[in-house]
């Protein structure tokens, strides 16, 4: 009896110290500076590696509230040099919880430019919480971004393509809705959405232990004896020299027509079938589908690449380009590039196992898309007062509402509050006091006629007379920015209308009723680029 009772107490006692250490870590990573008066959590250098996970910052349909303090010196010097992109020191505060000393800058690519050239100063931004202090997160999470939905009048497109993404298996970011405020005031509502960085491959693959590449404009994946391939950026990892890289290009260029060769020895391949799926249901041509070949990552863990969705603010038909994008066969689903110089998908597809499991993915997206208009109204009841109070949209409440809303009448001419410059995705002229448009109107897109150089080394199928028009909406300080901002019109295409048209030409393409290949848009199309840094 006495031998239990001593057991009892070293059971007890051992319980006790199990809930003392737990409490000493909680106290660690959540320690709080006992002179703020605020009653918020400031983190420190040495309390920043959580245990708990990040995911419920992300927490589904919800939206954020993040403030960021710069110094009034530095956050002028973003706004006068934007595309620096240089970072400057920070605090940012969620959840109750600060961060102090963190890394801010400005993002994008040729939407920065756009941005810059305007009267609008709604960029999107890169938080990077570990880039003055090593080993500093929130609760977790490293980098994020924060996207300022252009191009993207509905607010979901990239929102909406993720959780399809998710739907089917995919290693996709996390993203939620957040207001952003800046030094106190209120500076937009934007897209939260994790970083593909060393937090989100921890969560999505265990642990980091590879080498993460970011596939830039132009990575078509096209073998190219000794190239560097410097269109594939090295983010994490140490082969410098891309051995495993160049190892996979060649391998997947060199399989046996229709077989599989060796490519299951260095890719995923279930995870290159997910993002092509998406992106052919979901009208996707910013990305490794269409003529920019860009806007992806490649992981690899002993030789062997997943591929990483990324940057979807141009789905849902959001890309602009020729011709009906609703009806791109499936087995050629590319846009203004012919099919045989994107191996991943030309290759791949050619396996007829293959092509039948990417048909199941094109199956499963079509299941989701089932209720897409009821997600649609769901969501827009959550956002439409965060849209409506945004003092820096680049849309109108009206294009808000026609970019949601399905009409029969084809989305060009129901939205009767765009100008015909809008309709063609160009921004308005700007007028003088007497309405008369002025010389500026002259520019195309603002670029005054000369369009951006093709990248440096652009293989085959991508020739001079295929160059990408710039972004829709991308000019020189001629676009409609600030509040009640109606300039940067790509995406004008209501996402209602244009899921419910894709849907039921992909079942007509399933069922038979029309062929899958014959792709009438390669290698004659041109189209926008993304917020893709």
């Amino acid at each position: 009896m006495e031998n239990k009772t001593i057991m009892k107490k070293i059971a007890a006692v051992a319980l006790a110290l199990v809930f003392l250490l737990g409490s000493i870590t909680i106290l660690r990573i959540y320690a709080a500076d006992k002179s703020n008066q605020s009653g918020d959590t400031i983190v420190t250098e040495s309390t920043t590696k959580a245990t708990t996970g990040y995911e419920d910052l992300f927490k589904k349909d919800s939206v954020k509230d993040i403030y960021i303090e710069v110094s009034e010196t530095d956050w002028k010097s973003m706004l006068a040099d934007p595309l620096a992109e240089e970072y400057k020191s920070a605090s940012v505060k969620m959840d109750g919880i600060t961060l102090e000393n963190v890394g801010f800058r400005t993002k994008g690519n040729l939407t920065l430019r756009s941005v810059a050239n305007s009267d609008s100063d709604r960029y999107s931004f890169r938080i990077k919480l570990d880039k003055y202090v090593k080993g500093q997160s929130l609760l977790g999470l490293d980098e994020f971004v924060l996207n300022n939905m252009y191009a993207d009048p509905s607010y979901m497109r990239e929102y909406l393509s993720y959780e399809a993404l998710r739907i089917i298996g995919a290693d996709v970011p996390l993203a939620n809705f957040a207001n952003i405020y800046i030094n106190g005031e209120l500076y937009g509502f934007y897209l939260f959405v994790e970083a593909v960085d060393d937090s989100f491959l921890e969560r999505s693959f265990g642990e980091v232990d590879g080498n993460l590449y970011k596939q830039e404009q132009g990575s078509t994946l096209q073998h190219i004896e000794g190239s560097s391939y410097d269109k594939s950026e090295l983010k994490v990892g140490d082969d410098t020299s891309k051995t495993d890289l160049k190892n996979f290009i060649k391998i997947l260029n060199e399989m046996p027509e229709g077989e599989k060769g060796d490519i299951e020895k260095v890719l995923d391949v279930d995870s290159a079938l997910r993002y092509i799926a998406a992106n052919t249901v979901l009208g996707n041509y910013d990305s490794y589908s269409g003529n920019m070949a860009q806007n992806y990552y490649l992981y690899g863990q002993d030789g062997k690449f997943t591929v990483i969705p990324w940057d979807y603010n141009m789905s849902i038909g959001g890309f602009g380009g020729g011709g009906d994008q609703t009806t791109i066969p499936i087995d050629e689903p590319v846009l203004g590039v012919k099919v045989e110089n994107l191996p991943l998908i030309d290759n791949l597809l050619a396996v007829e196992e293959y092509k039948e499991e990417y048909h199941g993915y094109i199956k499963d997206l079509l299941g989701y898309l089932e209720n897409f208009e009821g997600r649609v109204t769901e969501l827009a009841k959550i956002i439409r007062p965060y849209v409506e109070a945004d003092p820096t949209k680049f849309y109108t409440m009206e294009q808000f509402e026609a970019n949601i809303s399905y009409s029969e009448v084809k989305a060009e001419a129901a939205q009767t509050s765009i100008t015909p410059q809008e309709k063609q995705g160009l921004p308005q002229q700007p007028q003088n006091q007497t309405g008369a448009a002025t010389d500026d109107s002259k520019n195309v897109n603002g670029f005054s006629g000369n369009r951006p150089e093709p990248p440096q080394g652009m293989p085959e199928g991508f020739e001079n007379g295929d160059r990408p028009e710039p972004p829709q909406g991308a000019i020189d300080g001629n676009m409609k920015g600030g509040p009640g901002g109606r300039g940067m019109m790509g995406g004008s295409t209501s996402i209602m209308n244009f899921i419910r048209d894709r849907v039921a030409n992909i079942l007509q393409q399933l069922s038979g009723e029309l062929p899958t290949t014959g792709n009438t848009t390669m290698n004659n199309s041109r189209g926008g680029n993304g917020n893709n840094r």
